[in-house]
């Protein structure tokens, strides 16, 4: 016959009880709070101090980095903002300023576009100190 079948039908052995666990004497001490009373923890309350300190600061500097975290977060989402609304003011500008926007505005104003080109005029510099001084 198949041996899996025979340690599968044989009864299992009973498991030894198990002993309570007993928790060592230090950690005991620690949590009924008898290790304060002993010299050695009066003579090193110093270090424990600085320890305690050490950690309060620890704890300060991640709040104040998660703080600076979160303000650089809503800056960047605002200055993407200000970025969208500058693209679409500068686009609205650039549209108003097209030549034929300008004139569909001035004739309102009764105004119209010269469709004469501008003429360079040239005077000698000697004629120029007349025109000046009349």
């Amino acid at each position: 016959m198949n041996r899996m079948r025979e340690n599968a039908e044989e009864k299992p052995k009973a498991k030894k009880a198990a002993k309570p666990m007993r928790l060592p004497r230090g950690f005991i001490s620690v949590l009924n709070g008898s290790f304060l009373t002993k010299d050695n923890v009066l003579l090193n309350m110093p270090f424990i101090l600085f320890l305690a300190g050490a950690g309060l600061l620890s704890i300060a500097y991640g709040y104040h980095a998660e703080r600076v975290v979160r303000d650089i977060d809503e800056n960047g989402a605002a200055l993407k903002e200000q970025r969208a609304e500058y693209i679409s003011v500068r686009a609205e500008l650039e549209k108003q300023e097209q030549q034929s926007q300008v004139a569909g505005r001035i004739s309102a104003l009764g105004l119209k576009e010269s469709r004469v080109p501008p003429v360079k005029l040239e005077v000698d510099e000697d004629k120029l100190d007349d025109t000046r001084n009349p």
